[in-house]
């Protein structure tokens, strides 16, 4: 009689097939966390500058054009990129919006160095524009999820965005 060694083809691909799926779901908590790290991190980034707004809008600071460089004053291109922006968010039913949002004079444009500089947060990362007036924060690159593009913190409830405060 012979001395079986090794192990049999069959205990192999189990082996096999088992190890694949372990991996495949791993992999997939792992993406999931991932989005939700981003997620999350464009939320609190954004309700960071949020709350800075909302000091000066409830200070009634005056916010005069010599403070803050007016979105008018911005290149064509830059220009441009928010108004299709601020178009498509006003065009869109599923997000809040009001008729002064609409109005692109209203905005005030701030890049990193600017919310640094000017409102006083750092390590902001993000581009944005303001309108005082209604509160509203916008970013130039938003955040892509589900095959939707998010501007405004606010508009991800489900995900711990605020609503916005007026």
């Amino acid at each position: 009689m012979k001395k079986n060694k090794g192990i049999t083809m069959i205990s192999l691909v189990l082996t096999v097939i088992m190890l694949i799926i372990l991996s495949s779901v791993t992999i997939q908590v792992g993406v999931q966390s991932y989005n939700e790290v981003k997620i999350q991190n464009f939320i609190s980034k954004l309700k960071v500058i949020q709350t800075k707004v909302d000091n000066i809008a409830e200070e009634k600071e005056e916010i005069t054009d010599d403070r803050f460089r007016k979105l008018a004053q911005i290149t064509e291109e830059e220009k441009q990129n928010f108004e299709e922006i601020i178009q498509n968010l006003s065009n869109d039913d599923t997000f809040s919006w009001s008729d002064e949002d609409a109005v692109i004079e209203n905005y005030y444009y701030f890049t990193p160095k600017d919310l640094e500089e000017q409102l006083h947060l750092k390590d902001q990362d993000m581009t944005v524009i303001i309108n005082f007036k209604t509160r509203n924060v916008i970013t130039k690159k938003g955040l892509k999820l589900d095959g939707k593009t998010y501007y405004r913190q606010y508009d991800l409830n489900e995900y711990g965005g605020e609503q916005l405060v007026k």
